[in-house]
């Protein structure tokens, strides 16, 4: 799959030429390639994305309503997607629409946050045309004002037509670069275009042959140079495959001694033979490259599945069908029932152990952790678990929310950061809550065991701060010194901040907007965060000063009161003079 411009691609209105050449002017017919759909392809996420905004709106000009001749049951929609500073129209139908608002979020938004319309059924809005067309309008003016770089599904960008770096992705039948090769030649003469739809190229240069008629029918053939796709004489190139003709067999000394002939040709060499050997040569090595799919082909094709470690976690969770990562809850139950030691999280394991573990787990399988060598090494495990979100590619916390926690324990009261804080949390996608209030309520257990092992919330904070929040503009700058130990402290910050109001910010019945579920103008409800584990009832929701009472209540009496008022401004912002 080739992203890029389609400038140089498809000329509207550009004819070909007429000019009789050779036996036959006619152009052979344009085959068209097969590109998967939407639905077809492998479910993958990018690694890195960068195109900061899009637009999304319906398009003012009618979309063609039939296919292949034959009129659709659903309507056709033209979409002006507009990117980069380039716009350009995407044809999608109905159900296209819905399978882009079930990407959106199933890997990248919560509902109650993206404040997206449902998508219903087609039967259930009665071919309504005002109705559709108002509530995909409401849709995509919505998706503009909150898409940005989180979106990082493949899906959801090959729905716009997006590629990672926000440039035009080529996913068309029509897209000529798509097309096929169907075979390999070499340039055994110049030709310079005579027109826009004709190739140019040296002697030795490699070509891609997308169209081969027969040369009873016509001289010219159809293929691929670079990124340009065009018309060029047969009688230009020479196929690959085509073994060389006897005329240019020469002989070795090897073989005069035997046969008594004289070293060289056997016949006067051609001039193109050197340009000949070169080209094959080349196309050889050319072939074996391009035989090669590069990474990104094999996860889209699903023929690579990334290892544990190191995987995108959302992509991770949706190929093995968890709700959080595996590793995370064996070495959670495996420490909350044996790891009550001390040192637990701060103390290092084993190396070759942990590495064990972690080949285990790339292998799909399920170590036995109460074998007697982990039994005696405990901390092993609970390096395991570190290592396993230290790797992910993109934080727990996101790269994206790096800001946004920072400056919501910066603000002034208590109750107002805990307000902002819920109200990013709210920001991460699906995979990434779940997983975060998995491991929160993990490590507030651990911290009223705080008299056995020595770490309290403040210790577990420093200890994970690192491997849950980091910031990709401090990671490429790499700071040192003082700027370092600020950013460090402020990680701390964030995630102790997290530790001693984890019933808080996760639950059901508190809501940093202080209202119910919002429901469209199309009466379409809204569904709450689908998470592990639902409360069975209903309840109201918690005033703020009811939420902070009970937070304290389930603190460990054993620990100081000092420790219940978190993060004051005075005791520990104020250290820090960046945020004074």
């Amino acid at each position: 799959m080739v992203a890029r411009s389609t400038d140089n691609l498809d000329v509207p209105g550009d004819q070909p030429r007429l000019q009789i050449r050779g036996k036959s002017g006619k152009r052979p017919s344009i085959v068209k390639g097969h590109f998967p759909k939407l639905a077809e392809c492998a479910h993958f996420h990018y690694e890195y994305v960068d195109f900061q905004t899009v637009q999304l709106a319906l398009a003012s000009q009618p979309a063609d309503t039939s296919q292949n001749g034959l009129t659709v049951k659903e309507p056709i929609f033209l979409i002006q997607v507009l990117c980069q500073g380039k716009g350009w129209l995407v044809r999608r139908s109905y159900e296209d629409f819905q399978s882009l608002d079930s990407h959106l979020h199933q890997c990248i938004f919560d509902r109650r946050f993206s404040l997206l319309p449902e998508i219903p059924t087609f039967n259930i809005l009665d071919n309504n045309t005002e109705l559709i067309h108002n509530l995909l309008t409401e849709y995509l003016s919505r998706l503009t004002a909150i898409a940005d770089n989180k979106i990082n599904c493949g899906p959801v960008l090959t729905w716009m037509e997006i590629d990672n770096k926000g440039n035009r992705l080529l996913v068309n039948d029509e897209a000529f670069i798509n097309v096929p090769a169907i075979a390999a030649a070499h340039v055994i003469k110049r030709y310079t275009a005579q027109a826009r739809d004709e190739l140019s190229f040296e002697v030795g240069d490699i070509v891609s042959v997308i169209d081969m008629p027969p040369k009873d029918d016509t001289t010219w053939w159809r293929g691929k140079h670079g990124f340009q796709v065009g018309f060029f004489p047969s009688e230009c190139v020479q196929l690959i495959s085509e073994r060389p003709t006897p005329s240019n067999i020469t002989t070795t000394k090897a073989d005069c001694e035997i046969t008594g002939q004289k070293p060289g040709p056997t016949n006067p060499p051609s001039p193109t033979s050197v340009s000949k050997r070169h080209g094959k040569l080349m196309g050889l090595l050319l072939n074996f490259m391009k035989s090669r799919p590069t990474r990104q082909k094999l996860k889209q094709r699903g023929i690579l599945k990334e290892r544990v470690f190191g995987c995108d976690l959302g992509e991770h969770l949706l190929n093995s069908g968890f709700d959080v990562p595996q590793v995370l809850r064996s070495c959670s139950e495996f420490i909350e029932e044996h790891g009550i030691v001390d040192g637990i999280y701060r103390l290092s394991g084993i190396s070759s152990n942990i590495q064990k573990l972690r080949h285990m787990f790339d292998s799909d399988q399920m170590p036995d952790l109460e074998r007697d060598v982990y039994m005696q090494d405990i901390h092993c495990v609970s390096s395991l678990c570190k290592l396993y979100f230290r790797e992910l590619p993109n934080p727990l916390l996101t790269y994206q929310l790096y800001e946004h926690f920072a400056d919501a324990v910066c603000l002034q009261t208590n109750e107002e950061r805990l307000l902002k804080v819920h109200d990013v949390i709210q920001q991460l996608p699906p995979p990434h809550y779940r997983t975060l209030q998995f491991l929160m309520r993990h490590l507030a257990k651990l911290a009223q065991q705080s008299p056995a092992t020595n770490m309290h919330v403040k210790n577990l904070a420093i200890v994970w701060a690192p491997n849950l929040l980091r910031s990709k503009e401090i990671e490429s700058v790499g700071f040192t010194g003082t700027d370092a130990f600020r950013e460090v402290r402020i990680q701390s910050i964030v995630v102790e901040f997290l530790l001693r109001h984890v019933e808080i910010l996760f639950s059901d019945t508190f809501s940093s907007a202080g209202m119910n579920n919002p429901v469209s103008e199309f009466g379409v409800s809204l569904p709450p965060r689908k998470m592990s584990c639902q409360p069975s009832e209903k309840h109201r929701l918690l005033t703020l000063e009811e939420a902070l009472y009970k937070a304290q209540q389930i603190q460990d009496p054993r620990l100081d009161g000092r420790d219940l008022q978190v993060l004051s401004t005075d005791s520990q912002l104020q250290e820090i003079p960046e945020y004074k």
